[in-house]
């Protein structure tokens, strides 16, 4: 079974799963997710660049890795915020399998937490009252 369908306008919500997310969404929060971690390996970077160890190959590879990583995940980033902003309207994808493979519980929440407010935003029948 496919997690990706097509709906067609509003999806019914008697239907859609609550694991289902507008597919551009979805990129979008992955684009965010990627332009974050470029920013902390960008971090990283500064703190481990010290003029006296400029010297060591070692160093200056795993100088540049990093480099290379950061350059990489805002690529990556820019990447997927590009194809989301090219996804056509009515394609969702389900990602509770996939939310189910995140061991990060942070993250897991961020992406997660995104999938509410998408149905809370499309929600204009009533409260959406969730049970911990």
């Amino acid at each position: 079974m496919s997690v990706f369908k097509k709906t067609a306008g509003r999806p019914d919500k008697s239907r859609v799963p609550m694991t289902t997310l507008p597919l551009s969404s979805l990129l979008q929060i992955l684009a965010e997710e990627l332009r974050s971690l470029a920013v902390t390996a960008e971090e990283m970077h500064h703190l481990v660049c010290h003029e006296h160890l400029s010297r060591d190959p070692n160093y200056i590879r795993a100088v540049q890795k990093i480099d290379h990583t950061t350059q990489v995940l805002d690529n990556l980033s820019s990447f997927v915020s590009a194809v989301g902003e090219e996804t056509g309207e009515g394609w969702a994808v389900t990602i509770g399998p996939a939310l189910d493979t995140i061991r990060l519980s942070e993250l897991k929440q961020r992406l997660h937490k995104a999938e509410i407010d998408d149905i809370v935003a499309n929600d204009d029948e009533g409260d959406l009252e969730l049970f911990g």
